[in-house]
């Protein structure tokens, strides 16, 4: 259980602070925005990248670690570690963090505005705050992001990898995530507390899941091996 509590206390901390101090979110905006060409990251190449191809890059290695595992089963062995209820453990992650929590849940019913439609920036609304439900918005809002929620979710493979491993592979995990999480900000998408928002609930049922799935089959091979 090494390494899988650490990257969950680390984003408390900091959604803890950008809650309290919810000028760091119009501050960080505000480094981005030009008077009269708005948020320029928004159509860089980098930022269409990042917005367009990176959550379908994550989403695909889940998709690619269906098959594998898929045929696996097909011929009655196990490719790459990926067991029946590893398997479980990355489809149920990314269908419950990202797809059920993020943009089932909240993104569509939270409200928030966008950076890009605050008065600060041009637009007709004002600032609202993470954890209130707003009306600036009425469908695919602010809170929280989703593209960092996905970038984020890496942290599933992390979880899986042997404990020698694990740490590298979970800090370059939020790495990735904190990454895409900026450009996010950048493009003036998202909030500083949508990215950390969306980490924290994704890491947090990353975490809980391979508590209770994963890790007590690890204890029990690690027992009778």
């Amino acid at each position: 259980m090494r390494g899988t509590v650490w990257p969950w206390a680390i984003l408390l901390i900091a959604l803890a602070i950008v809650t309290v101090v919810p000028a760091i979110d119009i501050g960080a905006s505000t480094w981005f925005y030009v008077q009269g060409d708005g948020f320029p990251w928004r159509e860089a190449p980098l930022g269409l990248f990042v917005r367009r191809v990176v959550p379908r890059l994550i989403v695909g290695s889940a998709i690619v670690c269906a098959w594998v595992w898929a045929y696996g089963l097909f011929r009655h062995r196990t490719f790459f570690t990926l067991t029946t209820p590893r398997m479980a453990y990355i489809a149920g992650t990314l269908l419950i963090g990202p797809g059920l929590i993020v943009e089932t849940i909240l993104k569509p019913n939270w409200g928030r505005p966008r950076p890009e439609s605050l008065v600060q920036f041009g637009g007709p609304n004002p600032y609202a705050p993470p954890l209130l439900f707003a009306e600036g918005c009425t469908r695919n809002c602010s809170f929280v992001s989703g593209h960092a929620a996905v970038a984020f979710w890496i942290t599933a493979y992390a979880f899986l990898l042997p404990d020698r491993y694990r740490r590298a592979g979970m800090a370059l995990a939020l790495i990735v995530g904190a990454a895409v999480g900026a450009m996010r900000v950048m493009q003036g998408a998202h909030f500083v507390s949508d990215v950390l928002y969306a980490g924290a609930i994704v890491v947090g049922v990353n975490t809980l899941a391979f508590r209770y799935l994963i890790a007590p089959r690890q204890a029990v091979a690690e027992a009778t091996a």
